[in-house]
């Protein structure tokens, strides 16, 4: 025995440095980067390396004009760029003498942008008319002008993030060269990213953002205001301009900028919105209209305060400015009539106060465009006044510097009026539909969340979460989180093999009931409390994953595959009604009954709501392998496997991004830890691995890969990352 532990002391000595050279090459495509292309449009297929710290300043309109136009082409299958002219026919507000740039006409064009994931979620197909919606809009009084850079900003992050997460894109299977181009894309992508200060989760939670949402933004409503740098448009006030607690409808939808907003809103069914403006610093919600002073709380009050309280927790304060204050707005600003904020709130469902428009500006408007659903407006729009000063200085704009974290503690050195505005972005698009994601399996860290621009069909998604395990494992560990809402009421674990249950029922683009469940899965184990708070949470500690395991030990054999599914209920307390409510009903917001309330059903301009209480997770696949589980203690052999690194005929295994910190690690203490068992049993668990991989098939086709190393799990080892498991496996993604 001795001499043996000397053959492993004496290898590991000989080979470190050699296996740290490996790791730091490979581990660089784990890292954090963000892939930027130029933006005055030249070498437009090339990868560009950003600045390490970006300093914000306020965009110039020619500037958001040729940036949008750009973006149209840069990014085909993340944006759609139009403008209200051209998709409503509405005409341009100002004359010859304003927005030169923009061609075409006199006047200014109001651009309307929409991102979202067009490959996964194909426009007008059954995922993007189910897509939760998210609007911003960055300003309708043209002097007011912090807004359009942040929705701009916050665009351009999640664009970039996005591109760089969808790397590679294509498969070995099609191109070698063009796989290996896109490998090397990646690397570098990421790691810009990391020299930026981002985190691994920073990159994939961007990128599920874009890919799991749809955000439609309008950078400047009043784009005659925003290029005079005026209020009005015109001599009209935009928002006194929406057909809400007014009394005379000729004074309504009189602005293009009103009519823009008004058809944005008339298309799509948004749960969440945000509308900047200017000259004070508060977040504000409803009710904020003359009718409704005595008492101020709306039917969905307590999700607009705990909604509100977040977002001013995540902007946090700087120097100039501490954290939003918040309340409604009669409270924190002033009521007015025809305000954007309580229109979209109540405008479909408190029809007594709504009017039909009868404007003789710009030629009239048509009546039946201020007639509405009882499904379109159930907004939470909220106002953000964003700063004191209309046009601050620059120096207190911010910087991208620390961009995601939560509060100057955490350590934003960088945070300003945009930065935090970014955030607040961002965090929109966060909570307008909770979600369940995997992040490890036996302590190795899962290397892909949801991947951009991969298409689910079928049952693809078995492949684009998955693990193998040996066939002897009892049981197998797995940890998760939860986003996309503030209190966790439940979470619980299942699993079954996936030929136990019905294509229809779990096809990687719809979900199973919670009967369905019962009927053909076994539940997990909890091994956390069963409840908690997410990240975005009062408790700045809240966030931690949860943990739980299944029991493979009967029942299971060699080759058999299982589907694992994690499901978790929230904000179940947004449901109740408010005592103090006014007027007094139970809520009336999508965002509120989309989580509390099963039998909410709604659809409009052919997109879809559906009320539920159980939010799953994609589906994690766990393959029992035909190699065992040698040595008899709580270690179990977990490699993961990638669709987007694999051969024909195969699949490779991901490493875990904690290669690098382990290998290193060992280099630094070998010679502390040469008498430590534990340094001992990894050695010898390192050759126990090296036997176990020559029962598994490696494609030929896949040389350069063979020599790396990956950890299993948090104790550090690791085994020989030699290429594919042989499987019938296809390319896909969970939706």
């Amino acid at each position: 025995m001795t001499s043996r532990i000397n053959k492993y002391i004496s290898y590991a000595i000989l080979t470190c440095g050699a296996a740290a050279a490996a790791a730091l090459n490979y581990a660089n495509l784990h890292h954090d980067s963000l892939t930027r292309r130029r933006l005055d449009g030249s070498n437009e297929n090339s990868l560009a390396t950003p600045k390490i710290i970006q300093t914000y300043s306020l965009w110039e309109p020619q500037l958001i004009s040729k940036t949008l136009l750009e973006w149209a082409g840069r990014y085909p299958d993340f944006v759609r760029v139009t403008t209200a002219q051209d998709a409503f026919g509405l005409p341009r507000a100002g004359s010859s003498n304003d927005c030169p740039y923009d061609l075409g006409g006199d006047g200014c064009l109001n651009f309307i942008v929409t991102m979202q994931d067009f490959v996964k979620h194909p426009e007008n197909s059954e995922s993007s008319n189910r897509l939760p919606e998210v609007l911003w809009s960055g300003e309708v009084h043209g002097n007011e002008q912090v807004g359009p850079t942040a929705v701009l900003e916050a665009a351009q992050v999640m664009l970039d993030a996005a591109e760089c997460e969808s790397l590679p894109r294509t498969s070995m299977k099609e191109s070698i060269r063009d796989w290996k181009d896109e490998l090397e894309a990646a690397r570098k992508c990421r790691q810009n990213w990391s020299d930026r200060g981002y985190l691994d989760y920073d990159l994939k939670w961007l990128a599920r953002l874009l890919s799991t949402r749809r955000i439609v933004f309008v950078p400047t409503a009043n784009a005659l205001g925003y290029f005079r740098k005026v209020r009005e448009e015109g001599n009209i006030d935009p928002n006194r301009d929406f057909p809400y607690d007014l009394r005379d409808p000729t004074l309504c939808m009189q602005t293009i900028a009103g009519r823009t907003l008004n058809e944005v809103f008339r298309s799509h069914m948004f749960q969440l919105s945000l509308t900047f403006h200017g000259g004070m610093e508060v977040i504000g919600y409803e009710w904020g209209a003359p009718s409704w002073t005595k008492p101020n709380m709306s039917p969905d009050d307590a999700a607009q305060s705990e909604i509100a309280a977040a977002y001013s927790r995540y902007g946090g304060g700087f120097a100039q400015s501490k954290p939003y204050e918040y309340g409604n707005m009669n409270d924190l600003v002033y009521p007015v009539r025809g305000g954007m904020e309580d229109f979209a709130y109540a405008g479909s469902w408190d029809t007594d106060r709504m009017l039909q428009c009868e404007p003789t500006t710009f030629g009239g408007y048509p009546k039946e465009k201020t007639v509405y659903g009882p499904s379109t407006l159930r907004v939470f729009n909220m106002l953000v006044e964003s700063s004191n000063d209309k046009i601050p200085s620059q120096s207190t704009l911010g910087t991208s510097e620390n961009l995601l974290r939560r509060s100057a503690s955490d350590g934003t050195k960088g945070n300003g009026y945009v930065s935090r505005n970014i955030r607040l972005s961002l965090l929109a698009a966060e909570f307008v539909e909770p979600y369940v994601a995997f992040t490890s399996v036996n302590e190795l860290e899962l290397s892909d969340d949801v991947v951009p621009l991969m298409r689910p069909e079928g049952r693809s998604c078995q492949i684009t979460s998955a693990v193998k395990v040996p066939f002897n494992s009892r049981k197998v560990v797995l940890n998760w989180h939860v986003g996309g809402a503030l209190t966790i009421d439940e979470t619980r674990l299942w699993y079954a093999k996936w030929d136990d249950v019905p294509l229809e029922l779990l096809d990687c683009l719809s979900q199973p009931s919670f009967d369905d469940l019962q009927r053909y899965f076994r539940e997990g184990k909890l091994l956390t409390d069963a409840r908690g708070t997410t990240r975005f949470s009062k408790d700045g500690s809240a966030g931690q994953p949860f943990a739980g395991s299944i029991d493979i030990s009967e029942g299971f054999g060699p080759n058999d595959k299982l589907v694992v599914l994690a499901i978790a209920r929230v904000d179940q307390n947004w449901g109740s009604q408010i005592e103090q409510a006014n007027p007094s009903l139970p809520p009336q917001s999508h965002i509120v009954n989309a989580r509390t309330n099963s039998s909410w059903y709604h659809e409009s301009a052919g997109k879809i709501i559906q009320g539920r209480l159980d939010w799953f997770s994609g589906p994690l696949t766990v393959m029992l392998g035909e190699f065992e589980d040698l040595q008899a203690d709580q270690t179990v052999d977990t490699i993961e496997i990638s669709n987007r690194f694999g051969a024909n005929g195969g699949t490779a295994e991901r490493q875990s991004q904690n290669y690098l910190v382990w290998t290193l690690f060992s280099v630094v203490v070998i010679g502390a830890v040469l008498l430590s068992a534990r340094a001992l049993r990894h050695k010898m668990r390192q050759s126990r691995r090296d036997r176990i991989r020559e029962t598994i098939d490696v494609p030929s086709t896949m040389p350069s890969m063979k020599q790396n190393y990956s950890p299993v799990n948090g104790n550090g080892q690791y085994y020989d990352a030699a290429g594919g498991i042989t499987g019938e496996l296809e390319l896909g993604e969970y939706a």
